[in-house]
């Protein structure tokens, strides 16, 4: 069983659930367009059909992706190796996905498009991957902030230690090559 916790977990989890949620959201729908009669994609013409869905990696060309990479990366150089700049990295991620999804995606959500146009009872909305986008971002500025600010211990020496049969994590292992004690 591993036992080597305190709150070096948190950014951890945080850190994974946040890249991978911004990985995600580039699959998802970011908006889309309903009206009261019909679905979009039924009464749009095919030029507007484009306009009815749109998902994440129409939106940011798999830009949120590639920070969610970077987050997941810097997570473990943060958290394993306690690394300041990846910490710094991790909040500097959450906020450039949290700017997109803010300034980019959230005034996109609202729009009809062409179907608003032509159909007064369209309305935008927003979707699963915007949602996913908002948590993520978060997350990231959370974890990112969190290892920068309070510097938890590296869980490195702790998972070392841990895996070297120590049973204290923290505590450093005894060397393999020390002498048993005589007994008199």
């Amino acid at each position: 069983m591993l036992r080597a916790g305190g709150l070096g977990w948190f950014p951890a989890v945080a850190g994974l659930a946040a890249g991978v949620l911004l990985i995600l959201t580039e699959l998802f729908p970011i908006r889309f367009v309903i009206t009261k009669t019909a679905t979009c994609q039924d009464l749009a013409p095919q030029h507007l059909k484009d306009s009815c869905l749109v998902i994440g990696h129409e939106s940011h060309i798999w830009g949120l992706a590639v920070v969610g990479l970077l987050v997941l990366v810097m997570t473990f150089g943060a958290v394993v190796g306690g690394s300041r700049p990846a910490a710094i990295a991790i909040l500097a991620a959450g906020a450039v996905a949290l700017g997109i999804t803010l300034l980019h995606d959230l005034p996109q959500t609202t729009k009809t498009g062409g179907v608003g146009a032509d159909y007064a009872s369209a309305h935008g909305h927003a979707g699963t991957g915007f949602w996913l986008e908002v948590v993520g971002s978060t997350l990231a500025l959370a974890c990112g902030a969190f290892l920068t600010l309070l510097r938890p211990e590296p869980l490195g020496p702790r998972l070392r230690a841990v895996r070297a049969g120590d049973g204290e994590p923290g505590a450093p292992a005894a060397p393999a090559d020390a002498e048993e004690p005589a007994s008199a």
